[in-house]
């Protein structure tokens, strides 16, 4: 979660209003009081910093020189922007959103190649130069398998550790170091096509990505502990797949709460390996897993499709008849505003309807990257689920409408195809 953090109160007041509107009030916004030196805003400063949130901080043309002094006493993580008007409130209100959705995005994208280390560290002023969209995301393709698998299905080599941008409509763009290697298209419904390809590899080293970017990792994590702690009063359940999203909020979970319920509801057609991989992390976290499983009637339905995602409605219904007997509950789902637009346009809490009365849902990572999931699960002493490390940016089941073609294939080199999806093949059209 962030604190925007500006000048004064009537800019405060301009930011509350897009706080209200697009983020349900649920990030904070902070004033230093009006002053134009530093030394009339201190206290003001020291005050909004202490707070957990990650502090974005918004001036206007006239306020430059306080820019420049603000700075000089605020550590990383933090972003400082100055806009192009004289005042923050003489922006137009959906300029300032867009503002807000730019830098958020940098947060999540930015990246600097620290050669000495091999390494990758986050930072939102983004050396690197990836291009930034607040509907991207970043991840690490990790691992022999994963490696093995671009080789022999696409014909690149990304090496053990590569770090990959993904675009909207599933185009992908992966770097080794600092050279940008590749650009794969994934969409769904058509062949993968590999746009071009560069022979450019870079040792990388995991170990060290991770130590360099701890700091930054824990400034995330306080923020979403923070942000976590004022729904305490509530019982707590994790809706939990097995996938790196859910499984971090799960671990984020347990260092707030006394009591984590950890629903798995296992479809029919789960993707494999998954049913082992819950089983050895919920005792490794010790938390309590209510195991639901779900037939998916293929036979009655058909497959799923995109206008018809019968297999989503059963899955909700089990979750909902699983946790109907928990009092005061409070959902805590890994949704990420990478993911899509859909999901980033949704505020951190969103209260919903069910048959058993009112539900919040709660999203403690809405504004983290798929690579921050990634080693935020490593560094807490947790392996990926086994797919991560074969291609997989995300998993579902085995018989998703939203497979791209380079998941049916991974499903299908693996020996873990259904039959009744080995017909779904994509001609080229």
């Amino acid at each position: 979660m962030f604190n925007i953090i500006v000048r004064a109160r009537k800019d405060a007041k301009a930011i509350q209003y897009i706080n209200e509107r697009n983020y349900g009030g649920y990030l904070k916004v902070s004033s230093l009081g009006g002053g134009r030196k530093l030394s009339e805003v201190e206290d003001n400063l020291r005050e909004a910093l202490s707070d957990p949130y990650i502090p974005i901080f918004l001036f206007g043309e006239k306020e430059k020189e306080l820019a420049n002094e603000v700075i000089k006493e605020v550590n990383k993580p933090s972003f400082i922007r100055i806009l192009r008007t004289k005042k923050v409130r003489n922006m137009r209100v959906d300029e300032l959103y867009e503002n807000i959705e730019d830098i958020k995005a940098r947060f999540r994208l930015g990246v600097e190649w620290v050669e000495n280390l091999k390494a990758y560290k986050f930072e939102p002023e983004n050396p690197i130069g990836l291009e930034v969209n607040p509907d991207y995301d970043i991840y690490f393709a990790l691992g022999e398998g994963f490696r093995k698998n671009m080789i022999d299905l696409l014909g690149i080599d990304p090496g053990d550790v590569a770090l990959v941008l993904r675009k909207t409509m599933n185009v992908e763009e992966y770097y080794s170091g600092p050279h940008r290697i590749a650009e794969v298209s994934k969409i769904i419904g058509r062949p993968t096509e590999v746009k071009w390809r560069i022979p450019a590899l870079e040792e990388v080293s995991l170990d060290k990505t991770i130590k360099v970017n701890m700091s930054y990792l824990e400034a995330f994590e306080r923020a979403s502990l923070a942000f976590l702690e004022r729904f305490q009063d509530r019982n707590a359940i994790v809706p939990w797949s097995g996938g790196k999203d859910s499984t971090a909020a799960l671990i984020l979970a347990r260092k707030v709460f006394d009591d984590v319920t950890a629903v798995y509801v296992k479809m029919e057609y789960e993707m494999p390996l998954t049913d082992e991989y819950v089983e050895e992390v919920a005792s490794k976290l010790n938390i309590n897993l209510v195991k639901v499983e779900v037939p998916m009637p293929i036979h009655k339905y058909g497959l799923p499709t995109h206008s018809n995602r019968w297999c989503t409605r059963m899955k909700v219904e089990a979750l909902y008849n699983a946790i109907k007997d928990i009092e005061n509950p409070v959902l805590i789902v890994g949704d990420r505003d990478s993911e899509s637009a859909k999901r980033r346009l949704k505020p951190p809490v969103v209260e919903r309807e069910t048959s058993f009365g009112r539900i919040l849902e709660v999203m403690p990572l809405k504004f983290w990257s798929g690579a921050m999931v990634q080693l935020y699960i490593l560094a807490s002493g947790i392996k990926l689920h086994p797919l991560y490390y074969q291609g997989f940016y995300r998993l579902g089941c085995t018989v998703c409408p939203s497979l791209a073609q380079w998941e049916i294939d991974l499903l299908e080199k693996l020996n873990y195809l259904p039959e009744v999806m080995k017909n779904r093949k994509v001609s080229g059209a």
